[in-house]
């Protein structure tokens, strides 16, 4: 499942390899050119209303959660832990920082090593690794 943006190259290069990827967006008024990059549509659907019957090996999410307080980010990996297969993974990333802030008039909530642990600690997920490259904070997790 794919929450980044429809034309992230990992959208392009998971299609590729052969495995398919649901692509899913926030709103109706998000901008949708996936299928014209992928060929495949993208569904619009809220995050938090993915079904426990769905499953997923793996959730790749590129800047889409950035947006949301720390108690939806918890309830969504909880969400995600749900559809994952066992030893599923997901990848994150966000603006890297020890405060949140008022960027570019969006409202941004940023993660350190640590903060990311001490909410991680909240769930069953494990972390895998933690990569930290231009002001972005990447991170894999394992069900």
């Amino acid at each position: 499942m794919n929450l980044a943006s429809e034309k992230s190259e990992a959208n392009k290069y998971f299609t590729k390899k052969g495995y398919i990827v649901k692509n899913l967006k926030l709103s109706s008024s998000i901008k949708d050119d996936t299928k014209e990059y992928i060929g495949r549509e993208t569904v619009i659907r809220d995050m938090k209303a993915l079904y426990s019957k769905e499953s997923f090996i793996g959730i790749w999410v590129e800047n889409a959660l950035f947006h949301l307080d720390r108690l939806d980010i918890y309830y969504i990996l909880n969400r995600f832990y749900n559809v994952l297969v066992d030893r599923g993974v997901v990848y994150l990333s966000f603006n890297y920082g020890e405060e949140d802030c008022l960027k570019d008039g969006e409202w941004q909530t940023c993660f350190t090593e640590n903060d990311f642990t001490d909410l991680i600690g909240f769930t069953d997920f494990n972390i895998v690794s933690f990569f930290n490259k231009d002001n972005q904070l990447e991170v894999i997790l394992k069900k």
